[in-house]
């Protein structure tokens, strides 16, 4: 008789069926994000997908990401699932994640002490290990042995890992994610950057002596015109199996919507794990999809209303931000290249607080076009999205990012703090 099973239904959501709790994690299943930079790759069966979940008990969230917490796909699922399935999220300083689903018509919601054991049967308890009150972790554990942590996107570093070990010990099995996830910006780093993702997978692995690793949460295609040249340096999932196999360590691929990898013993390899990976390698093969040509067109902003969302945002700024810390960051023009605006360059002036045309100016820091470069203006999370979309580009004249931008990035932090 199988303890535990497993299905992984689309990028970083998978079914863990234990103990007859079924508890879902991260759903995203159609449409996109990142303001339309991402989107699924391969796309999951809808109807299959429906039938798989809609008697779950507990749907989990890592983080605030729009690829985990999907409210699009978590309003559809609001439309079938049973009405007391219970929302599961870490607990932090904001209500605001709880207070959004209600309006979408979930009613229960449990908040997850970072490190805490939370009890969901008799045999099984669940905790939440956050990471600097932005993604999280979930650890699973059958009659107090660790069996399963889902890492997704957490970025957990030696620090992290010993405490994982010392306050719950070693897991099984590690769902974790696999390629890159945005840019800085300069596109010379993405081999290194999808390189250091791969290593750290198994750094993760090996560092918490577990048994097997299955990648997922890097399901997607960078989807617009403007990042699609991410996809050439992207990670696939043979690409984590040729470098486990390379250090001797055991990886598991799973196909959407397919068999369950399940347990016979929580302590060794699923006793299913040949077939799932065959599974998974004829599906990964088959799936692999030609590169499409931009599906989401933005119309061209104008400039008044440029001018306007950029020229309000940094009043909101300076209105926020601290007199000395503003002073202390001294911030400096910034030129962009708007590729939809004939590629004229266009300055950002923190001290005058205007955004205008530069004059006999040929030299830029970014080029964009006005689409993204209003969004990263006029939403609070705007910058961050910018950059986990990749939808721009500095100068070939920076090697690193420069540190007027490092600093744009603090103050939309501290902004958004």
């Amino acid at each position: 008789m199988n303890i535990a099973k497993v299905k992984l239904l689309g990028h970083a959501s998978i079914l863990i069926e234990v103990d007859n709790k079924r508890i879902l994690t991260d759903p995203w299943y159609f449409g996109t994000a990142f303001n339309d930079g991402w989107e699924l790759l391969p796309k999951p069966n809808l109807e299959d997908i429906k039938s798989d979940i809609k008697n779950v008990d507990i749907i989990w969230i890592s983080h605030e990401h729009p690829d985990h917490l999907h409210f699009p796909t978590l309003k559809w699922i609001a439309e079938f699932v049973q009405n007391d399935v219970e929302i599961y999220f870490q607990k932090n300083n904001s209500s605001k994640v709880f207070e959004a689903l209600k309006k979408l018509g979930y009613k229960k919601f449990v908040s997850m002490p970072h490190l805490a054991k939370i009890s969901i049967t008799p045999n099984v308890n669940i905790a939440c290990y956050a990471h600097r009150q932005l993604d999280s972790s979930l650890a699973v554990f059958i009659k107090d042995k660790f069996w399963l942590l889902n890492i997704n996107d957490t970025e957990l570093n030696q620090h992290d890992i010993s405490i994982i070990r010392k306050k719950f010990g070693i897991p099984t099995a590690l769902y974790n994610q696999f390629s890159i996830a945005g840019s800085d910006g300069i596109e010379n780093h993405l081999k290194f950057t999808a390189a250091s993702t791969l290593k750290k997978m198994r750094e993760h692995h090996e560092s918490l002596s577990a048994k097997v690793s299955i990648p997922f949460a890097s399901f997607i295609r960078f989807a617009r015109v403007d990042n699609k040249y991410m996809n050439d340096h992207v990670n696939t999932v043979f690409d984590v199996k040729n470098h486990f196999k390379e250090n001797n360590l055991q990886v598991i691929l799973q196909a959407f919507g397919g068999e369950y990898l399940i347990w016979n013993n929580i302590s060794e390899v699923p006793s299913n794990w040949f077939e799932i990976d065959a599974e998974g390698e004829k599906f990964f093969k088959d799936k692999i999809e030609p590169k499409e040509d931009n599906e989401y067109q933005h119309k061209i902003v104008i400039k008044d209303e440029m001018i306007k969302v950029i020229e309000d945002r940094i009043k909101s700024w300076k209105k926020v931000t601290n007199q000395l810390v503003w002073k202390i960051l001294k911030l400096d023009a910034v030129f962009f290249k708007v590729t939809d605006w004939d590629n004229e360059i266009w300055k950002v002036d923190f001290d005058k607080n205007l955004f205008s045309k530069a004059s006999n100016v040929d030299e830029f820091d970014i080029s964009i076009s006005s689409q993204p470069l209003w969004q990263a203006f006029k939403m609070p999370f705007g910058i961050q999205t910018l950059g986990v979309s990749g939808r721009y580009k500095f100068s070939e004249k920076n090697y690193s990012v420069p540190k007027k931008w490092k600093k744009i990035r603090i103050l939309s932090s501290l902004y958004n703090a």
